[in-house]
């Protein structure tokens, strides 16, 4: 696929989404975005654009308490935070980590907004982001992999196998060595196989010359 070809993709699929979202504006800030309530606290270097707003929404977003946007290579990315304070929230995704995410995450001087949404509200798993139920599925196959837990709980662990070594004859003790040693059947049994596996071990007999 050409580069050309990729650039009209991409372009329909914008056209797209703009067409799934209503965006109207309200005053004093307020916007709204799918018939919901949101203010503009903060447009540094006019980085919100309605336009790629509208093509970047997605109704999962619509569970968090702020959204954060910035501006990089003129595309639209977005964040969301939920407010201080909210039980199970990681601080990192309160609203108070702000200035951390700008710091580390955001180009120095790139454009950016923050929308606080007055609407807030549970969104169902079916409607989260799409890359969320993904990332689950791949760290639940890593979970039940090697070394992992099964899926009804517990480790995988490996079975050992078992050798069991039958000696018929011993050297008579007292006598000295022999001169001949009497073979020894020996029996490896491996599992899942219902037949034996039989070998012979011979040492080799040494003799002393004498001078």
């Amino acid at each position: 696929m050409d580069r050309e070809r990729m650039k009209e993709l991409a372009e329909e699929q914008f056209m797209k989404r703009q067409e799934a979202t209503t965006i109207t504006a309200g005053e004093d800030n307020i916007i709204f975005i799918n018939e919901r309530s949101y203010r503009l606290v903060e447009d540094y270097r006019e980085a919100y654009n309605q336009k790629k707003m509208a093509a970047r929404f997605s109704d999962f977003l619509e569970k968090y308490d702020f959204l954060v946007g910035d501006i990089a290579a003129d595309q639209l990315r977005l964040r969301g935070f939920y407010k201080d304070g909210t039980a199970g929230i990681a601080r990192s995704n309160q609203i108070s980590a702000l200035q951390d995410y700008l710091y580390e995450e955001v180009n120095f001087g790139a454009p950016y907004f923050v929308l606080e949404n007055l609407e807030p509200h549970d969104v169902p798993e079916a409607e989260e982001e799409p890359n969320t139920a993904h990332r689950k599925r791949r760290r639940q196959r890593r979970s039940t992999g090697n070394g992992g837990t099964n899926p009804n709980g517990g480790h995988h662990k490996p079975k050992p196998k078992t050798a069991a070594l039958a000696e018929t004859t011993k050297p008579a003790p007292g006598k000295g060595k022999a001169k001949h040693v009497k073979e020894r059947a020996n029996t490896v049994e491996t599992k899942g196989r219902k037949k034996r596996r039989r070998f012979q071990i011979r040492e080799r007999q040494t003799t002393t010359e004498k001078g």
